[in-house]
Order: structure tokens, then C-alpha cells, then sequence
């Protein structure tokens, strides 16, 4: 009972009593498991309309997560309350939703144009699983504004180059990239001995012989 008691007067301001013991009793920037906050938790990429999109899924996930701590607790009192923020949950998508949809054009994000060329085609990669069932197809891939493109030859180098690896640089950075390319050239006509080498005894298994 001392014990409970001890438990109760830690938490008895709403603290969990891992910020109480990390914070002493003040403002301390900790989670309930006694995380530190950090920028991290700071979602915002400085587009709205990106924005708003992370709000309604983070809204959606918080609705899932009351579900399922409702689902674990016998409690009453902590279902009700749960179940009055699961239900603020849908009030606070439907907000953001309403605030996206005001915006024109709100989708897809971003200030620049998209190239037409890949906005609407769709790349068929799996193409079938093991057992020979077609891929699913419908009004995400398939419809009538889709280029569907299952053609393995056509699914190369869309950009118009020939699949292979490439950069384009400047002609006054040739130099500097030979350089760099010589600099980290393996030898292939050597074999150092290695602190592993040296340090390793019968018992642990030499990786070469020694003299």
C-alpha cells in the first residue's frame, strides 16, 4: 500500500512517474517513456497542401491507436475517454480534409509543373505472382487516363538513355574525378597483413597462414 500510495502522490499531477523522476516535478520535454523531444517531432515540410495530407493520416492512425488501447483496458472511465478522443479524431480529419480541399489545385504538391510524359503511365514490374494469378487491376492503374506499359523492353531507360549508369559533370571536373578515381584504386597485386591477421591465434581461426 505504501508502495501505491508512493505511485499516486508521483503521478497525482497527470506526469507519469518516469517525467516525474527525470524532470523532478517540472516542465520536463520528455514522452511518457521518457524520450527527450527532439526537432524530430516537428513534422512540416513548408508546403502546405503536404502539410495537410500528414495531418489527416496522422489523424487516422490516432483513431486506430485509441481502438486499440480501448480494446486492452477494463476500465470504464479510460474507455469513455478514450472513446470521446476517438471520435474528435474524425472532427479534426474532416477539418483538415475541408482546409485541403479549399485549396486549388491542391494535388500534387509543389510550385513547379510535373512532366506530363510520366504522370500518367503506369509501370507493370511484378507482372503475375508465383502461382500465375494476374496482377489486380482497376481505376488506380488500369483505367482510361493510364499508359499502361507491361512491355519489359519499355519499362528500360524511360528517360531515354540506355539503362545504364550515368552523370553528366563539367569538363573542368574531369580532372579532379580522375584523380579521385586513382586515389581510391585498389591494388589487386598485394595482400597486407591485417590486425586481424595478427591477432588472431589457432583457436580463432587464422585467416592465412603465417611464418
Amino acid at each position: 500500500m505504501r508502495e501505491a500510495e508512493l505511485y499516486r502522490e508521483i503521478n497525482k499531477c497527470g506526469e507519469s512517474h518516469t517525467k516525474a523522476s527525470l524532470g523532478g516535478g517540472g516542465t520536463a520535454l520528455f514522452n511518457p517513456a521518457g524520450v527527450p523531444w527532439t526537432a524530430a517531432y516537428v513534422d512540416t515540410i513548408g508546403e502546405p497542401t503536404a502539410g495537410l495530407c500528414s495531418n489527416i493520416a496522422a489523424e487516422a492512425c490516432a483513431k486506430i491507436i485509441h481502438k486499440r488501447l480501448i480494446a486492452v483496458t477494463y476500465d470504464s472511465g479510460i474507455k469513455n475517454a478514450l472513446g470521446f478522443l476517438t471520435t474528435r479524431e474524425v472532427v479534426h480529419q474532416k477539418s483538415f480534409e475541408k482546409a485541403l480541399y479549399s485549396i486549388q489545385n491542391n494535388l500534387p504538391p509543389g510550385k513547379f509543373p510535373d512532366k506530363p510524359v510520366f504522370t500518367a503511365k503506369y509501370y507493370d514490374i511484378s507482372q503475375g505472382s508465383a502461382d500465375g494469378v494476374p496482377n489486380e487491376g482497376g481505376a488506380w492503374n488500369q483505367s482510361e487516363e493510364w499508359e499502361y506499359v507491361k512491355n519489359r523492353e519499355d519499362q528500360y531507360a524511360v528517360d531515354g538513355g540506355d539503362g545504364s549508369a550515368m552523370a553528366e559533370l563539367p569538363q573542368a571536373d574531369g580532372g579532379l574525378l580522375q584523380k579521385a578515381a586513382l586515389h581510391t584504386k585498389s591494388k589487386t597485386d598485394i595482400n597486407p597483413t591485417t590486425g586481424t591477421d595478427l591477432g588472431a591465434g589457432p583457436g580463432a581461426g587464422q585467416t592465412k597462414k603465417t611464418p
